[in-house]
Order: C-alpha cells, then sequence, then structure tokens
C-alpha cells in the first residue's frame, strides 16, 4: 500500500509538472520572439501581404524559420518557370537528405495579376505542398521594397510583362540573408549544403 501510494504521487507530480513544462517553452519561445531584429533582417519591413487563403500576413510571420525565398509573377513565360523549378529542386533535395523545417515562399511581381486565388491555382497546378509552401500577394510598395531588399530589379517590358533579375534567397531565423544565388543556373546540392550548415549554426 505504502509503495502504491508513493507511485500515486510521483504520478501527480509528473501531471502537475507538465504544465509547468509547457509554460516555461512558450515563455522561451515568446523572449527569442521579442528579441530585437538586426538591421540586415528583411523582417524590418513594414510591408503587408496576402496569402493564396487570403490571410493577411506580415513578413515577421516567417520568423524563426529557414526560408527560401524568391520574386516572380505566375503569367511569366521565360525566367519565372525557371525559379520555381530550381525552388523545388532545392526541396527536393533537401527531403532527399532529410532536412525539414523549411518555407518556401514566392512573392509575386504582378499583384494585380496575381490574386490569391490565382496563387492558390498557381499552386494547385504545379504541385506545391501548402504545408511548406507560401505565394504572396502585395501592393506596389511592398513589392518595390522587398525587391529592394533582395536586390531583385524589375520594370514592366512594351509587352505587358515584366522583365526582372532571378533570386533565390536563404533566410536564416531571424531574416538575413545568408545565401543567394543570383542566376537560373542553380546547384540543388550546393544551395541544401547552405542550408543544412544553418541548420547546424543554429542548434
Amino acid at each position: 500500500m505504502r509503495l502504491y501510494g508513493i507511485s500515486l504521487a510521483l504520478a501527480a507530480g509528473v501531471v502537475c509538472f507538465a504544465p509547468a513544462l509547457a509554460h516555461d517553452h512558450e515563455h522561451m519561445m515568446q523572449m527569442e520572439a521579442a528579441q530585437p531584429l538586426s538591421g540586415a533582417s528583411l523582417y524590418n519591413l513594414a510591408s503587408r501581404w496576402t496569402d493564396q487563403d487570403s490571410k493577411t500576413i506580415d513578413l515577421k510571420s516567417l520568423r524563426g524559420k529557414k526560408v527560401v525565398i524568391a520574386m516572380a509573377y505566375t503569367s511569366c513565360k521565360d525566367i519565372c518557370p525557371l525559379i520555381l523549378a530550381n525552388m523545388v529542386a532545392i526541396e527536393n533535395a533537401a527531403k532527399a537528405r532529410n532536412i525539414r523545417n523549411i518555407r518556401f515562399a514566392f512573392f509575386s511581381l504582378d499583384p494585380a495579376v496575381d490574386t490569391p486565388a490565382r496563387l492558390k491555382a498557381y499552386a494547385d497546378e504545379r504541385g506545391l505542398d501548402p504545408a511548406e509552401w507560401s505565394l504572396y500577394n502585395g501592393d506596389d510598395k511592398a513589392v518595390r521594397d522587398l525587391a529592394a531588399a533582395l536586390g531583385v530589379r524589375f520594370r514592366r517590358d512594351d509587352k505587358g510583362g515584366i522583365d526582372h533579375s532571378a533570386a533565390i534567397s536563404l533566410l536564416d531565423d531571424k531574416g538575413e540573408i545568408v545565401f543567394q544565388k543570383l542566376d537560373t543556373k542553380l546547384d540543388a546540392d550546393e544551395f541544401v549544403a547552405k542550408i543544412e550548415a544553418l541548420s547546424t549554426s543554429q542548434k
């Protein structure tokens, strides 16, 4: 009977202690999120965006994740399909090496056409997993500000399209660019090695 009573007491102690652990973990996460951002963080941008599910977010919603980010637009027939293909190649290479917790973020350069509904259809057509991919629509200022921060040059051409540079960037958990490819010739394994090194450094 005495041993039975001790067992009950220990079990009760574990039950009571578990919420405390959960609370402490939540508190630590809040403290980490409250850390000030450096001047190099993209998350200092105050712009607001709408994702393919029509949810309004700001860039800070990506904080705490490793993010592969690019700017393109859905009706592009030139380099945008290559940009997306490179991002998918990075995704597949990361999965092959069992590297997880990566977010893929596609920001449209053509917000007037790339409505949330259009972005959702585009993602569905290309089999982009919503658990890992977000596609964003923003106003003209949001697009300009983010493009400037990422070093993406763009301008309207005389055929209604958009000429723009190709850039795929890797952001750390604080929104700082730690690696970037500025052309369409991308080695997915090299990019994933940078993600892996970042994952190691953040442990």
